[in-house]
């Protein structure tokens, strides 16, 4: 079995790479996964056949980033998230999807799970 690990060398991403004795799992850099670019998202997975995806690529603080680069912002978290779930679905790759606090800090307003 082969997985896809989004994010790598992000912070969750290196937390997860250091702690885990997990073989078979790829770590691409941005480069060779840019998940903002469809295409590079569609060679990548035809290139390396994964049957599980976890996807954990996303900017962290995006609240902070609307302010200053609202198009970075979406294009990572919204895009590049929609580009992942797009290919899963056409090549039948499992998708797990993380995100954390690290999104929405809950440091003003009344966020909620539900």
């Amino acid at each position: 079995m082969k997985i896809i690990f989004t994010g790598g060398s992000g912070r969750f991403g290196k937390k997860f790479k250091d702690q885990t004795n997990i073989k078979n799992i790829l770590y691409p850099s941005s480069k060779a996964l840019n998940i903002i670019n469809y295409n590079s998202v569609k060679k990548y997975f035809l290139n390396n056949k994964a049957d599980i995806v976890i996807h954990c690529a996303a900017l962290s603080r995006p609240m902070s980033l609307h302010n200053t680069n609202i198009e970075m912002s979406i294009d990572v978290n919204i895009i590049g998230t929609a580009n992942i779930v797009k290919i899963c679905k056409k090549y039948g790759v499992k998708l797990i999807y993380f995100s954390t606090c690290y999104v929405y800090p809950c440091t003003k307003g009344n966020y909620k799970e539900s």
